[in-house]
């Protein structure tokens, strides 16, 4: 299972006015490609992180992850290949 540390935005990239689009779902997506690259078994495409409680729903709405314990949450393969697709323009 791969452990994505932290995903941070530019301030310059923040909301819709921002330089770059999707930044944050390009970086969650190429976290989700590496852990079907790395990953092994059971665990292979699941990514894992730690959400700061503001963020927990837009995680659980807007990338599909879900929410395990305390603020742990996770994106599950299938969810991962549809954001890999989205962000990424790659099919696995």
């Amino acid at each position: 299972m791969l452990y994505m540390n932290n995903v941070e935005i530019a301030p310059h990239n923040y909301g819709s006015k921002g330089n770059y689009e999707n930044v944050a779902g390009c970086l969650i997506a190429f976290g989700c490609l590496k852990s079907f690259e790395l990953g092994q078994n059971h665990y292979k495409g699941y990514l894992t992180f730690e959400s700061k409680t503001e963020l927990v729903d837009l995680y659980k709405k807007k990338y599909n992850a879900t929410l395990a314990i305390g603020q742990r949450m996770f994106i599950e393969p299938q969810e991962g290949l549809k954001l890999i697709e989205k962000y990424l323009n790659q099919k696995l």
